[in-house]
């Protein structure tokens, strides 16, 4: 079985999420969208609660029957990694499958600074969703890059919302 992981804030989600989503979905036997609790690099940037961002990547995603929302990081502390969700959840799925980790293409210029990047590239595959003004200069790892039609991203979503609300 191929297992594709999908991790992120997710705030809010976005149009492009949703892409994400749903050409996984079509690719792999199983899709794990993982919002996190921590904003690793965005901390004074939190818009909504990981209560509401979960809750709004599973009613985007209910008609996806292979994809699963996962709360797996509703309550890790400040020295988990993704790494550790990783391993839990090949823990959990089993061993024996294989596993690809989704990210977008401004986290992969950040790769080789992820927490035991090594053991993940061991465990599993990187597929690389492209976001505006970070397509070049990628790292020396092995990855897939898919482009996006829609690679809107939640950080201009929160900054649109964020000025709309200070001009009323």
């Amino acid at each position: 079985m191929k297992i594709a992981l999908y991790g992120g804030s997710f705030d809010p989600w976005t149009a492009a999420h949703q892409e994400i989503t749903e050409r996984l979905s079509a690719r792999y036997d199983k899709v794990l969208v993982i919002p996190t609790a921590i904003h690793y690099y965005k901390y004074d940037k939190q818009m909504f609660s990981f209560e509401e961002r979960l809750k709004d990547a599973r009613k985007h995603l209910f008609n996806l029957k292979n994809v699963k929302v996962l709360d797996l990081e509703k309550n890790i502390d400040e020295n988990w990694r993704f790494i550790d969700t990783l391993e839990c959840l090949r823990l959990m799925y089993g061993l024996e499958h294989e596993y690809y980790v989704a990210i977008g293409s401004d986290s992969l210029q950040n790769f080789t600074k992820w927490y035991s990047w090594e053991k993940i590239l061991k465990a599993a595959k990187l597929l690389v969703f492209n976001r505006p003004g970070y397509d070049q200069n990628f790292p020396e790892i092995p990855f897939e890059y898919l482009q996006m039609e829609n690679p809107v991203s939640s950080t201009e979503i929160r900054n649109q919302l964020k000025s709309e609300s200070v001009k009323n």
